[in-house]
């Protein structure tokens, strides 16, 4: 765009905005004069957005958005060029784009932060860019207030308005089969979808969860209780009918049905009760030869094919270790979730200790480590701070620490704690660079290095990504 004269911007000018680029939370800009301004909708370098210009609190902002050029770019998700959705900032871009934009941030946010050489290695791609997501969970509303139900996921930037997906290349057409199905049979049952506000309404979401490597599918509909006896049974069957007479591609299989109730105020999924409506409750995925039984509620990563990568990742830092015998070290694995990570890793050392505060995920963890006859890993239910004191009143000690925390990070408390076991190395798996960030800070104040980390791509198309960091204690310290 030509360089046009200075202008004072006003509330509710529209104006037109050449993007620059992205920033780490995948949000899109671009300078009017020296003003940096963001836009509410998916769009990538060199396209043009058109939009009204508001004043945030920190930001200037364009709302009511369309992009006006697209700049020669194809739309990844959606064969429709203009079609979004929420998450999906990186729509605009080609997967190597993607991938260098992601890293880059990273770099750019450790390089802010560390002051001496380290090793960053080259981004591990994800085995496909498209269809590889084995979770989606979808939200019933509307597009617009007061317009009909519908099933989809969250408009950009909006926490009400809804949008339908069907055809997003996200994820499989198997998905899409059975998202489209949902779409329309909720459609034809006369029910409302949950109001955020009156706390009225039926319908609230949908969660399919397929096993990759095991041709199993599950489907979860949740929904209020707010319908009468026999409406509920009259629905229940005829939903379970439905889905078992889709035709389904791969092999795959649909082989558990669940109806879970959650009348709580919370827009999370949360089970207070559940039917079974057909087969199985939990999915059984194999990853390193190893079998993982995974509940409805359960976290797993969402990217079955390059999860491999991502753990083969946590398995080449730990033998890169020097300074200890691995087949003898004891290993604490901390935000253990299912013990995928743990049960892996369990083959190369002596002994491995778990804890993660999801009871059930516990259940299965200890669970899966049986069903793989796994004898050197227990987990057990609870904060990691509180039960770190647990494990020291038994004479418990790590030689070795593997972290995998939930978005918030570790945390300073528990920081403080876990450095007390003085142990040498500690690998630290990060879905959140800015946690990372500051974990890595506080870990540096009592001697710990960054050695070397690796981005791991689990998320296309999102602006979320993995790193993966081995640490080792130097002996001084404030080294960041």
């Amino acid at each position: 765009m030509e360089k046009t004269e200075k202008k004072s911007l006003k509330k509710g000018d529209l104006l037109q905005l050449k993007i620059t680029n992205l920033d780490t939370k995948g949000r899109a800009y671009g300078f009017f004069d020296e003003n940096k301004i963001y836009v509410n909708i998916n769009a990538a370098e060199n396209q043009v957005v058109e939009g009204i210009f508001v004043k945030r609190r920190r930001k200037y902002e364009l709302i009511h958005c369309k992009i006006i050029d697209f700049a020669g770019r194809q739309n990844v998700i959606y064969d429709d060029i203009a079609r979004q959705n929420g998450g999906c900032n990186y729509q605009y871009y080609t997967y190597d784009e993607q991938l260098e934009i992601k890293a880059g941030h990273i770099k750019k946010e450790l390089d802010r932060i560390i002051k001496y050489d380290y090793i960053f290695e080259e981004p591990v791609r994800s085995v496909k860019p498209d269809k590889y997501r084995n979770k989606m969970e979808f939200s019933f509303g509307n597009a617009t207030k007061g317009g009909p139900i519908i099933l989809g996921l969250h408009k950009q930037n909006s926490f009400h308005d809804i949008v339908e997906v069907d055809g997003l290349k996200l994820m499989d057409d198997n998905f899409n089969k059975i998202y489209v199905f949902c779409n329309e049979f909720c459609k034809k049952t006369g029910f409302d979808f949950y109001h955020r506000l009156d706390h009225i309404g039926f319908f609230r979401n949908l969660v399919i969860r397929k096993a990759e490597f095991t041709k199993q599918i599950l489907v979860n509909i949740v929904t209020t209780t707010q319908i009468s006896e026999i409406e509920k049974e009259k629905f229940q069957k005829e939903f379970k009918e439905g889905l078992l007479a889709l035709n389904l591609d791969d092999d795959f299989k649909i082989i558990g049905i669940l109806h879970t109730f959650n009348d709580n105020f919370s827009d999370m999924v949360i089970s207070e009760s559940e039917t079974i409506l057909y087969g199985e409750r939990d999915l059984t995925e194999e990853i390193f030869g190893l079998k993982f039984k995974i509940s409805p509620y359960s976290f797993f990563q969402t990217n079955s094919q390059t999860v491999e990568k991502l753990y083969g990742k946590v398995l080449t830092y730990l033998e890169e270790i020097e300074n200890i015998k691995i087949d003898e070290a004891t290993i604490f694995d901390l935000f253990s979730g299912t013990g995928t990570i743990g049960q892996i890793v369990s083959k190369k050392s002596k002994q491995v200790y778990g804890i993660e505060l999801v009871p059930e995920a516990v259940e299965k963890a200890n669970e899966n480590a049986k069903l793989n006859n796994i004898q050197n890993a227990h987990f057990i239910a609870g904060d990691v701070f509180a039960k770190l004191d647990e494990f020291d009143n038994n004479g418990i000690k790590p030689d070795i620490l593997i972290l995998d925390p939930p978005r918030a990070g570790v945390g300073e408390k528990t920081i403080t704690k876990l450095v007390k076991y003085n142990t040498k190395n500690i690998i630290y798996v990060s879905c959140n660079p800015k946690t990372l960030m500051t974990d890595l800070i506080k870990f540096g104040e009592f001697g710990y290095r960054l050695v070397r980390c690796s981005v791991v791509d689990m998320f296309p198309v999102t602006p979320h990504i993995e790193v993966v960091g081995l640490l080792y204690k130097s002996d001084f310290k404030r080294i960041y």
